[in-house]
């Protein structure tokens, strides 16, 4: 092998080198390819409760895993999801911390009625929590039962009551529909229950449920303002709709304050109601029972052979009645105020007609004292006055363009500026042409003097400082 290796030139070592690195690294490859584990999600947004559960399951399944997110998801072979997942659900595990009916299929004889009726409220509120947790917006639920005792010689004059914690997801609410379904949804489960009896909070102890009155009267209490908030959205959406289809999207705004009748008002009333007797004639009353018997008469003196008879009728009567209650539910309109706000110029017609339009969307009677406020953000422009005819005729206009007024000022300033460039050469010259021959060169004299001084003070400032040197 050394003789060989040895024998090699470097090239060919180096390719030998390359080759086997190569080898290996695709046989390291295709071994990670073929015994990798490809993970898929078998369970996520788990409980601690839960994974721990079901891990416990799988370590009993001998079937391997792994956890992600913090331990809130499960995660196994691909191959084995389905199969793991059938599995763990045919094990009947408590998951959410709850117990269902399931509860029963082992029933262990020896238990007491007590433990009877408490392992029944728990499979109860347990099957209670796992459908109030098929909500998409509800991540955690807590289902808690409060139920009279019932004795076979005791009637418990206590009402069953339900009190519910609901944990939400990230960003989801409940409406107030979806409270109600969950309200009326546990009080048909539970036997004696009412709906005004369940009890709703979130995880940060804010009640979802309405707090009922007595006789769960919805326009009593906190129900009122419910109302009031709802009759006021409604009517401002008709007030809305009837105003852009008329000026626009976007270019109005309705506003509407709502004073309702909350009072329940209950109306008798009895009346007699008259019946017509076999004669046809009318009565004041029903006959009920009538009776007639004749009897014979004979004249007190036995001369007298001839004889009489009388009639007699009874007639008995009830007088008919009719009794009809009305009752007026409370939330009647008593008085309605409606501000609508424009964004655009109206004249005084225009605005009368808007005006009328938002009434008779949301029913405004001004016999009630409804009122309808219609008001512009922008005034309406002036109207600019016609111009004046012109008294004489005029010629022909010609349309001037705004760069050429400019024209006129500007060769005006030329103008000017010339003449005073003009004015002050002239003077220039006049000065120059006053001097004469002799006080030119007397001027001349001057100047040359100057700079003959100058010379010779330079040269003797000179001389002193060559002498030092």
């Amino acid at each position: 092998m050394n003789w060989g290796w040895n024998t090699l030139t470097p090239r060919a070592r180096m390719t030998l080198v390359a080759a086997a690195g190569a080898v290996c690294i695709a046989l390291a490859a295709a071994a990670w390819w073929i015994l990798r584990v490809e993970h898929a999600v078998l369970f996520s947004d788990l409980r601690p409760q839960d994974a721990a559960l079901m891990s416990a399951e799988l370590d009993k399944l001998k079937i391997p895993y792994t956890f992600a997110d913090n331990g809130a998801t499960l995660l196994v072979d691909r191959s084995q999801v389905h199969a793991a997942r059938l599995k763990l659900m045919g094990r009947e595990l408590p998951l959410n911390g709850t117990v269902g009916l399931e509860l029963f299929n082992h029933t262990d004889f020896g238990m007491t009625e007590f433990a009877q009726k408490i392992n029944y409220q728990r499979a109860l509120q347990g099957e209670l929590t796992r459908t109030i947790l098929a909500l998409a917006e509800i991540r955690d639920a807590r289902v808690h039962l409060a139920l009279p005792e019932q004795g076979l010689f005791k009637q418990n004059a206590a009402r069953p009551k339900a009190a519910i914690t609901l944990a939400m997801r990230p960003g989801q609410a409940l409406r107030g529909d979806q409270v109600s379904g969950i309200q009326r949804l546990v009080a048909a489960a539970v036997p004696g229950l009412h709906a005004q009896e369940v009890t709703i909070v979130d995880q940060q102890g804010t009640a979802l449920s309405r707090s009922s009155d007595a006789d769960g009267d919805p326009a009593t209490g906190s129900g009122r303002l419910d109302l009031k908030r709802d009759t006021e959205n409604y009517l401002s959406r008709k007030a809305s709709v009837v105003l852009e289809k008329a000026v626009g999207a976007g270019q109005a705004l309705a506003s509407v304050d709502v004073t309702l009748n909350m009072d329940q008002v209950r109306v008798t009333t009895e009346d007699v109601i008259p019946a017509l007797d076999p004669r046809g004639t009318t009565t004041t009353g029903v006959l009920v029972r009538e009776r007639e018997s004749a009897r014979d008469t004979a004249a007190p003196d036995a001369r007298n052979t001839a004889r009489g008879s009388s009639m007699q009728r009874d007639a008995e009567y009830q007088a008919g009645r009719r009794m009809e209650q009305v009752v007026t539910q409370p939330g009647a309109i008593r008085r309605l105020h409606v501000v609508a706000v424009i964004r655009q110029p109206l004249g005084d017609e225009q605005k009368d007609q808007l005006q009328r339009l938002v009434a008779a969307a949301v029913g405004a009677q001004p016999e009630r004292g409804d009122t309808v406020v219609l008001q512009s953000l922008q005034p309406v422009p002036a109207e600019v006055p016609p111009a004046l005819p012109d008294p004489l005729p005029a010629g022909p206009r010609v349309q001037v363009s705004p760069s050429a007024e400019w024209i006129a000022p500007a060769a005006l300033m030329l103008a000017i500026g010339g003449i005073l460039l003009a004015w002050r050469r002239k003077q220039a010259a006049r000065r120059t042409a006053r001097l004469t021959e002799a006080e030119r060169r007397a001027a001349l004299q001057r100047v040359q003097g100057w700079l003959l001084q100058d010379t010779t003070a330079a040269a003797f400032t000179t001389v002193p400082s060559r002498g030092a040197e």
